[in-house]
């Protein structure tokens, strides 16, 4: 009878702490190395203090994802952090080395995202203006959410631990499904952290114990 009702307690516990929908993948990087089963990483990656370093020194489009392929219809957050002129990247429904979507936050200072198909190794982009005030600087911490469904591609972003706001959308028929990852041309130097993959309507906590929370930064402190 204790087991059942500790079984229970915890059962209610965990519903009302992680709220409504399914985590599908998530990293903070407190691990020294890359995990073989979560991610495909390009050399240009490496793991310093806690979050994923990427210095592009080589050239080329180098791009790291992860192993697991079949993300559809989606929410992925994460944090970053640009470092002088350099561009932030984000990747979505990667097939492969060369055919993906991706996001771009293009140098500190601008208001506009890229968002980029890439197919064999050609592209086409289309430049969208910020919808809201935010315009990302060097060396501060941002945060975003791509709400992914159909070919429908939603951006929300802000300054971490503040509440995101629209950024812009996009549409984009290209791939039905597939990885999530990052993306550097060459000399940028980002940094990225606290990644998560949920269902569309994820909610995290509900509880005093567990403040609601719009990054899995926050998600970290509450455990």
């Amino acid at each position: 009878m204790l087991a059942f009702i500790l079984s229970a307690l915890m059962l209610i516990i965990t519903s009302v702490c992680l709220g409504a929908g399914e985590i599908l993948f998530q990293e903070d990087f407190e691990a020294e190395d890359f995990d073989e089963d979560k991610w495909i990483p390009d050399e240009t990656w490496s793991i310093v203090d806690g979050v994923l370093d990427i210095a592009n020194d080589s050239g080329g489009w180098p791009v790291g994802y992860t192993v697991k392929n079949d993300f559809t219809d989606f929410e992925f957050s994460a944090d970053f952090k640009m470092s002088g002129g350099t561009c932030s990247s984000f990747v979505l429904r990667a097939q492969n080395d060369t055919d993906y979507n991706m996001v771009q936050f293009c140098r500190p200072n601008d208001n506009t995202v890229w968002w980029h198909t890439f197919a064999g190794g050609d592209y086409i982009v289309d430049q969208i203006p910020i919808e809201s005030d935010l315009i990302p600087e060097a060396e501060v911490w941002y945060s975003v959410k791509f709400v992914v469904e159909g070919d429908l591609f939603t951006l929300y972003a802000g300054e971490r631990g503040e509440e995101l706001e629209l950024a812009n959308s996009w549409q984009n028929d290209s791939y039905a499904s597939g990885s999530i990852g990052f993306w550097t041309c060459c000399g940028e130097h980002i940094q990225y952290d606290n990644v998560l993959v949920t269902t569309i309507g994820f909610s995290l906590s509900v509880s005093p114990e567990c403040a609601l929370s719009t990054t899995w930064g926050s998600m970290k402190l509450c455990q």
